[in-house]
């Protein structure tokens, strides 16, 4: 959806923290938790370091934003003065740590915080404390939270969740290719696919969802991540808006919102690897598989020094084998072949994968019994639970020496 934005108004008004809440001391540190990423990190702003805290006669609004990432915490509160302070993140933090040190956790969870703003200085009382704090940056200096509009898809939290841990492990770490940091996301009225790639390997998954228009956007992976663990209803709510030219995510719960920036560009076409057609499969036992490879890829370190060492994967008519690669000849190495159930081509099929990327796909699946979905020695090979092809995990082959 398209949006126009709003720009504050220019003047020399300087806005003063005003108003007192209440609030439950574990739920104030683990809304501060929560709203620590988009104060984290090297900011050239004070004031990205800084909550604002929006009080309602029964509630108070917390808010993070640094251009980027925006979080907004909401929290019941008692004894409200309505208004607006500003907190300085760290320092709130360390003082409701500090003023419960040593205390029983029974003792720690019966706790309130009261902030009230005397002199238009917020000051923290906890634990029979008061503390003033940081009051330099005013109210006036917080930017303006990108106009979104409500969310427009509903999915399951755990079933989200679980996604982005499996496809964000093959998302680019590096700036080479900024693009590839993100995660290629689909959003459709019934379904919502997300994509990872750094070239090498590639995820890809599919969870249903209630929606009500089509979206496709790229999100940070580093964000996403850190954000949907911090949600904790039983769905989470998200919507797509495009404001002066920036499109912006919103992912939302029952007490917390972030909207994340997007990123812009095309992200690879990959279709033509996920559906290439394969000329046999292998299903075998995920534990025995994870096994092998997991020896397999420290014998390879035992023997080179190389770093990311190969493993070798031979597929014969009736087992597969994982060996250690070495920069010997290759036919003196053996290793314990592992049953399988192999359908397509018989001819023994040899190819090399990266040891340490092999482990991260099969840690992505979930079932007793995966299968890889192979075309050819010098094409990618697609890993998935046996039953369920909803997730494949796609491994690029590595050139083997000799």
């Amino acid at each position: 959806m398209t949006t126009t934005a709003t720009r504050r108004q220019m003047t020399d008004e300087k806005i003063p923290s005003a108003g007192t809440f209440t609030a439950c001391y574990r739920a104030l540190v683990d809304a501060l938790k929560t709203l620590a990423f988009p104060t984290a990190g090297r900011k050239p702003m004070p004031v990205f370091s800084r909550v604002l805290a929006t009080v309602r006669p029964t509630e108070v609004e917390l808010t993070t934003f640094d251009f980027e990432t925006a979080v907004t915490v909401i929290l019941p509160a008692t004894g409200a003065a309505p208004g607006r302070m500003l907190l300085d993140h760290s320092s709130l933090t360390k003082v409701l740590s500090a003023a419960v040190k040593g205390s029983a956790k029974s003792i720690v969870d019966r706790l309130d915080v009261t902030i009230d703003t005397p002199d238009h200085t917020p000051v923290v009382h906890v634990a029979g404390y008061s503390l003033p704090l940081d009051d330099t940056v005013t109210v006036d200096a917080f930017p303006d939270l990108p106009p979104t509009t409500a969310p427009t898809h509903v999915v399951d939290r755990e079933a989200l969740s679980a996604l982005v841990e499996r496809v964000t492990v093959a998302a680019d770490r590096g700036d080479t290719l900024p693009i590839l940091t993100g995660i290629n996301t689909v959003l459709d009225k019934g379904s919502l696919t997300l994509t990872a790639t750094d070239r090498y390997r590639l995820a890809c998954g599919t969870i249903p969802v209630n929606g009500t228009t089509t979206e496709k956007v790229l999100i940070p992976a580093p964000v996403l991540a850190k954000l949907l663990p911090r949600l904790t209803s039983a769905q989470v709510r998200l919507g797509v808006d495009v404001i002066a030219g920036v499109t912006w995510l919103t992912l939302a719960d029952d007490s917390t919102t972030g909207r994340i920036r997007t990123l812009d560009g095309e992200y690879p076409k990959v279709s033509s690897i996920l559906e290439q057609a394969p000329t046999r499969t292998v299903t075998l036992d995920r534990a025995q598989l994870l096994q092998a490879a997991t020896r397999a890829a420290s014998l390879s370190a035992a023997v080179k020094a190389a770093k990311n060492n190969p493993v070798t994967i031979t597929v014969n008519p009736t087992a597969l084998t994982i060996a250690p690669a070495t920069d010997g000849d290759r036919a003196k190495v053996t290793a314990p072949a592992l049953p399988a159930d192999i359908a397509g081509q018989s001819e023994a099929w040899t190819t090399g994968a990266n040891a340490a990327f092999l482990l991260d796909a099969i840690a992505t699946l979930t079932a007793d019994k995966v299968t890889l979905h192979l075309t050819d020695p010098g094409r990618p090979m697609i890993l998935t639970d046996a039953d369920d092809t909803t997730y494949r995990h796609v491994l690029m082959p590595v050139r083997l020496a000799g």
